[in-house]
């Protein structure tokens, strides 16, 4: 028989959701986020999600919304960080339009798995940004859904650094 991790971290091995004070890692803060919204429930209603609630995250945060049938995914909102970060513009609107090798273009690229699993996805590594230099990212994409379950809404979240 284990025992139970101790220590830093702990909390979270057990699969407790660290607390959103404590936690610097926006990927974290944000499941966390949604896990609360979730609660028991399969999959969280679009009309739970408040962005105030996430307002310390908001600038590296990004709306969404699914493409329909032959449509194509677009923005409702782009941080003004994640922006900055991946050389786009806050007000684009385009998901395809998004540059590859950025933060905003790597958490982008997890639609398709969220959208298939209903459920969020994590990424981290590393990439070589538009003027060479390496880059250390982290990302998170979540999904909100209407009544019937269907996801109408991806809320995401990206941050990246130079590695020291």
């Amino acid at each position: 028989m284990t025992e139970p991790p101790t220590g830093r971290g702990a909390k979270e091995a057990q699969g407790d959701p660290p607390s959103p004070l404590k936690e610097r890692r926006i990927n974290m803060r944000l499941m966390g986020y949604w896990q609360t919204l979730r609660g028991s429930d399969t999959h969280v209603p679009v009309e739970r999600f408040d962005p105030a609630a996430i307002s310390d995250l908001w600038a590296h945060c990004f709306v969404i919304e699914p493409a329909v049938e032959a449509g194509e995914a677009s923005f409702r909102h782009i941080g003004e960080k994640i922006a900055s970060d991946s050389k786009v513009a806050a007000d684009a609107r385009k998901v395809s339009d998004v540059p590859g090798n950025t933060p905003l273009g790597l958490a982008t690229g997890l639609t398709s798995e969220v959208l298939r699993i209903k459920y969020p996805v994590v990424d981290s590594g590393e990439f070589q940004d538009s003027e060479g230099r390496r880059r250390l990212y982290r990302s998170i994409l979540v999904p909100f859904s209407d009544k019937a379950g269907a996801i109408t809404l991806l809320v995401g979240a990206a941050r990246c650094t130079a590695p020291s």
